[in-house]
């Protein structure tokens, strides 16, 4: 089976990332282009995504139970498995950090000057009370292991668009029994993701007001609809958005974190 490497949003930078294994769908329309080869995939996705390293600035709006807030929250990654969050604003929770790094995930409570490890089985708890959770932010470096995908084309409001079927391999312990990315037929940006347990969906990712960034299209609006509350979402709008840059790999440690939130929490 082929293999390649695709960036996607989901958050922040960690969710810059996200690798697929790719099989061409048998069965395409006969008046629709060829599908892309796994080479012209990986040499594409790699010329708009690929980078060192990233930092992001954005705001998350949530609403949830007919309540919304709104959380102000810059964003550091490296590579594939690094990446730390740091809640800047409102002033009561600036401070509080996650981080993401080799020996798993970390929370940060700057009230209680506490570091938290994440135990695996909080993984499906909610992330600051958003509609994405902690598994979110640690399995999108694991899809190649975890899943099988196949292409194919289809349409969106009369247009061409690329679609990757996402099932997971058998044994996989995972949390969708389905995932179905709708993607840009030209630059394969992201537009849609819908997450399914067993036939139903249960949650609806959109990604929009794709920008330039150092020549790249980027969605920097994403969303997320839980689909047994479409009336609740969570957003992500990012301000601002930086490939490769100089970021200092001390503070993707507990230590370092620790630092780089109280550093923030003082600006706030």
């Amino acid at each position: 089976m082929a293999k390649f490497n695709r960036r996607v949003w989901t958050m922040a930078a960690v969710m810059l990332v996200l690798a697929l294994w790719v099989v061409s769908a048998p069965g395409a329309q006969e008046d629709a282009p060829k599908l892309p080869t796994v080479d012209e995939v990986n040499s594409h996705l790699d010329r708009l995504y690929r980078s060192k390293s990233a930092e992001s600035e954005m705001t998350m709006t949530i609403k949830r139970e007919g309540q919304e807030r709104r959380l102000s929250v810059r964003g550091f990654s490296e590579g594939e498995d690094k990446g730390l969050f740091v809640i800047t604003a409102p002033a009561r929770e600036a401070g509080t950090a996650t981080l993401r790094a080799d020996e798993g995930l970390w929370n940060y409570a700057p009230r209680a000057d506490r570091l938290m490890r994440v135990p695996s089985g909080m993984l499906s708890e909610d992330w600051m009370g958003s509609h994405l959770t902690n598994d979110d932010l640690v399995r999108e470096s694991r899809y190649e292991d975890d899943f099988d995908v196949e292409l194919s084309w289809g349409e969106r409001d009369g247009e061409r668009v690329l679609e990757a079927s996402m099932v997971p391999k058998e044994g996989v312990p995972v949390t969708y029994s389905r995932i179905l990315y709708t993607l840009d037929a030209e630059e394969w940006t992201p537009m849609e993701a819908v997450y399914f347990d067993g036939e139903e969906a249960v949650r609806t990712i959109t990604f929009s007001e794709v920008k330039e960034v150092d020549g790249r299209p980027i969605p920097h609006r994403v969303e997320v609809v839980p689909a047994d509350a479409p009336e609740e979402f969570t957003r992500m709008e990012y301000e601002d958005l930086r490939f490769d840059v100089p970021i200092d790999d001390a503070i993707f440690t507990q230590q370092g974190m620790r630092k780089e939130a109280r550093k923030l929490e003082e600006r706030s």
